[in-house]
Formats: structure tokens, sequence, C-alpha cells
């Protein structure tokens, strides 16, 4: 569809998940992890409430903790989300699983562009950073995400980086 662009939540889910597959190699729980973190976002965004880093220092890549009452975090660098005792990223209750991301992100890309082309760019793109940058909530969400939640999935030049997509 001509001119037809993706929405943010699938943008910053589609990115995300591409953070998490780009860190881990793990796709199912890549899914999950970037539906959750758009549903965060979003949640944030609605509440105006301002979102921080989990913990100060960004980890060497993604680690797996229990917080003082036994809840599995893992951590992203320094963001943090939970699991849930099925060992899917989860929100309010709701475990945020791969059928859920193709339900909620994967249907609604697919109605601009084919989901394997969004998906090749989104992780393309995402590799063209350091790992210090997909380590960082900030830094992600602000050199990452930013620059193309409005023209995802082109991708504008970056400084000092040539990427070619196609």
């Amino acid at each position: 569809m001509v001119g037809e662009r993706l929405g943010r939540f699938q943008v910053m889910a589609l990115l995300q998940a591409a953070r998490y597959y780009v860190l881990t190699g793990d796709l199912e729980k890549a899914y999950s992890f970037g539906l959750n973190r758009a549903i965060f976002y979003a949640w944030a965004k609605r509440r105006g409430v301002p979102v921080a880093a989990s913990r100060e220092k960004i980890a060497r890549g993604v680690e797996v903790e229990k917080d003082s009452s036994g809840r599995t975090l893992v951590y992203v660098g320094d963001e943090a989300a939970y699991l849930s005792e099925h060992g899917w990223f989860t929100m309010g209750g709701q475990d945020q699983t791969p059928e859920l991301f193709e339900r909620e992100v994967k249907s609604r890309v697919e109605k601009v562009m084919p989901f394997e082309e969004a998906w090749r760019i989104a992780v393309e793109y995402v590799k063209s950073f350091d790992k210090r940058t997909l380590l960082s909530q900030a830094d992600f969400y602000e050199k990452v995400y930013l620059p193309v939640r409005d023209s995802f999935p082109e991708i504008p030049p970056r400084k000092g980086r040539q990427t070619t997509l196609f």
C-alpha cells in the first residue's frame, strides 16, 4: 500500500523485538519483549509517567535476576522487564506471547508491507548500532527509535555510517 506507514506502536514493538533478537538470538522471546516494551511505553506516555532506567549501569548484556519478592526480572542493559512463570515477558498479569505479537504487531505490519521484509529491515537497522547503544534504554529510544518512528521502513542515513538496506 503506497504511502502507508506503520503506527508508532508497531515500530516500537518491531525495533524492541529486533533489539532483543540482536542481543540474544532468541526470536520467540524477542517477540515477547518487543510487545512488552511497546505496551509499557504506550502506557507510560498515556499516564505522563517519565521513563527512567531500572538501574544505573549498562550491563554486559542481558541478565536474569530474581527481585525481592521472587519474581524473575530480565535486564536488557539498564532496562528491566518481568518474566512470567511461563517464560514470557509479562505486564499487568498478561503474558506477551509470540502469538499476541503476531496479532497486535505482525498482522498490522502486513497491511503495509510483508512482515519478513519489515523484520529484515529492523534487524539490519538495529545491528548498525553498537552494543552500548542497544543496552541503554535512553540511547535506544533517542538514537534508534525516535529517528524512524514516523518513517519506518525508510531509514535516514546516519553520520559516519553507510547503511544500505536494499
